[in-house]
């Protein structure tokens, strides 16, 4: 697997060095981003971190796109073929920042609220029982796709309140 992705996040730096001449003079991409177009039918364009291109949900995306149009893209750009609500779930989980990590919190599977936490929390006791909670319901298989913790978002701001930690 990781011999297939090599050739894709190649692919995907080319468009990326295309793409940059052709907007070198275009003041929306910022260094260290590049333009992406999504959508299904009607393609809307958005810049996004070169660092997504190290996540393993970006590149599934990538995967997707490579299925579907090679490395030849019909809006100049690199195209993602999904709908912006997907795209929209997969880019948030990827804007954490360095030192923290996102946890889903909820009792209901389909309502789950994201929060970002320090890594420093993994250290303390009472974190440490959500997350033993949390092996015993997931056994580390998250629905989310990251740490989720099945317990009403008031018991988890009341653990990570007594931590001192700031959440979202």
């Amino acid at each position: 697997m990781g011999f297939r992705l090599l050739p894709m996040i190649v692919g995907a730096k080319q468009i990326h060095k295309r793409q940059s001449v052709l907007t070198r003079n275009h003041s929306d991409v910022p260094k260290g981003h590049f333009a992406v177009y999504v959508g299904e039918t009607e393609k809307k364009r958005y810049v996004v971190p070169i660092t997504y291109l190290n996540h393993p949900s970006f590149q599934k995306l990538l995967r997707k796109s490579e299925e579907e149009f090679g490395f030849h893209h019909p809006m100049g750009g690199l195209t993602i073929p999904c709908n912006e609500d997907d795209f929209f779930n997969i880019t948030s989980r990827l804007n954490v920042p360095k030192g923290h990590m996102a946890v889903y919190v909820g009792e209901n599977h389909n309502n789950k609220h994201r929060f970002v936490v320090p890594v420093s929390c993994l250290k303390h006791p009472s974190f440490q029982d959500l997350l033993r909670y949390a092996e015993e319901e997931y056994r580390f298989d998250y629905p989310m796709g990251a740490l989720t913790i099945p317990c009403s978002e008031t018991a988890f701001l009341c653990v990570t309140s007594h931590l001192n930690v700031i959440t979202n």
